[in-house]
């Protein structure tokens, strides 16, 4: 499909994250009624919900439960869909293209998302895992599956525990709910498979390495407690006002600050661990750009108010909309520079995705293009099996509750009934059954 045929405007959306898919969704009235066309393109041939993937590399679900297929999610609305990788973008003429297929557009929507980002540190990325996608997810659980295969036939103590010992950096909501589900997890692979091994109950670590305070920043401090007590309760060793300055594949290499900030005073210290799990951050993923490049704001796109793109002042001109390259190209989600502060988090991608679609359709219709303020409904982290803590307006809840909530706010994000379905299936079977240990992915 190198070219748009049509006299109809032709809408492509690159990426199907959370971004990308509810803009497509938002236009599916107009694609309906005759008065666009609509492409998306994703590297994938799904949308990943990505918010379960600690349960995947925790064997709580399966990878398809947290995957739909996007002809099926687009499935009888007209539009296309495209599997490829973005090979540039020529602003110019008005095209991208797509595993060397060019592809014309009228307006532009970069959904491209992000990934993990390991700032530079020392072997951070050579001997850590990241969790941004389903391989993340197969790999992590394959390692800690194999991690006990290893450690059953290791003579030396030392080596065991350091087979059985894992590592997550970041304290942020995909670094806890990792902790409190690998702690689960470890525990009843070695009550129910290795209990011949008599290993010491210490064998197995679990820890958090956070150079903050507290976990949880973004909560507050009796949510931020209450986490951070049922995580030691499960037995998570939390290393806070810590840095990792270097990742091998032992350990990492930490210098700890210490808690009085009066003292000035450091330590340094290595944590042994053969799994290292990175969830410390993020950085947008930035397609090429052939000409005129985008302005970048901390490694994200720079956007306006109306998440139109910003070319560079040079290139701009006048100021009139004619004069700027980017003028037809929206960005949101994780890869967009907003000039007000929003989080990166899915619910932030949606409501964006409302008003990038809404200034579509103005801008094709001559309409003037909405602004847009980021109103939180709500974060909800889960700390483990029935406990879980939340800010939804002005409450402040946690527990078995919370944990309830969590998972029907959640269940509901997918875009079918059967994906519904399963889901539920998967997490009913968890609460008698013991977890899925079938290595998929081998060494």
């Amino acid at each position: 499909m190198p070219k748009n045929h049509s006299t109809k405007p032709h809408i492509l959306i690159l990426g199907a994250g959370f971004g990308g898919v509810y803009v497509a969704k938002r236009l599916r009235k107009q694609v309906r009624d005759g008065a666009i066309d609509v492409t998306i393109v994703n590297r994938t041939n799904y949308f990943l919900f990505t918010p379960l993937l600690h349960e995947v590399a925790t064997g709580a679900l399966t990878p398809g439960s947290v995957a739909e297929p996007l002809r099926e999610v687009f499935h009888g609305t007209g539009m296309r869909v495209v599997q490829g990788n973005i090979d540039s973008i020529d602003s110019a003429k008005k095209t991208v293209t797509i595993s060397k297929t060019p592809i014309t557009y009228d307006y532009l929507v970069i959904a491209t998302g992000a990934e993990t980002n390991y700032y530079g540190i020392e072997g951070a990325e050579k001997f850590s895992f990241g969790l941004k996608n389903l391989y993340d997810a197969a790999v992590i659980r394959s390692r800690i599956i194999d991690s006990f295969e290893k450690a059953a036939l290791a003579k030396d103590p030392c080596e065991r525990a350091r087979l059985l010992s894992f590592a997550i950096v970041g304290g942020g909501a995909t670094g806890v709910e990792m902790a409190a589900e690998l702690s689960e997890f470890t525990d009843a692979i070695a009550r129910r498979y290795y209990s011949h091994m008599k290993w010491n109950p210490h064998d197995v670590q679990i820890s958090i390495i956070d150079t903050g305070p507290e976990l949880l920043q973004v909560f507050a401090p009796k949510l931020r407690k209450a986490a951070m007590d049922r995580l030691k309760k499960e037995g998570v060793a939390l290393h806070m006002n810590s840095s990792v300055t270097s990742v091998t594949a032992d350990g990492l290499a930490v210098t700890s600050k210490s808690a009085d900030p009066s003292l000035n005073s450091s330590a340094s210290m290595t944590i042994p661990a053969a799994t290292v799990i990175w969830s410390a951050g993020v950085k947008a993923i930035v397609p090429k750009f052939k000409g005129v490049q985008p302005v970048l704001m901390r490694g994200r796109m720079t956007v306006d108010e109306y998440f139109i793109l910003i070319a560079p002042p040079t290139e701009t001109g006048a100021g009139s909309e004619g004069s700027n390259p980017f003028a037809n190209i929206f960005v949101l989600g994780d890869a967009a520079g907003y000039p007000k502060s929003v989080p990166m988090l899915a619910q932030a991608a949606e409501s964006q995705a409302k008003i990038v679609a809404r200034n579509i359709v103005a801008a094709i219709t001559g309409k003037p293009l909405s602004g847009y303020v980021f109103n939180s409904k709500g974060s909800m982290v889960s700390v483990g099996q029935w406990f879980a803590i939340g800010e939804i307006f002005s409450l402040k809840i946690s527990g078995k509750l919370t944990w309830w909530l969590w998972r029907t706010v959640y269940l509901f994000k997918f875009a079918s009934f059967k994906k519904r379905v399963r889901i539920m299936f998967e997490w009913s079977l968890e609460l008698f059954f013991p977890r899925d240990i079938t290595k998929i992915i081998n060494d």
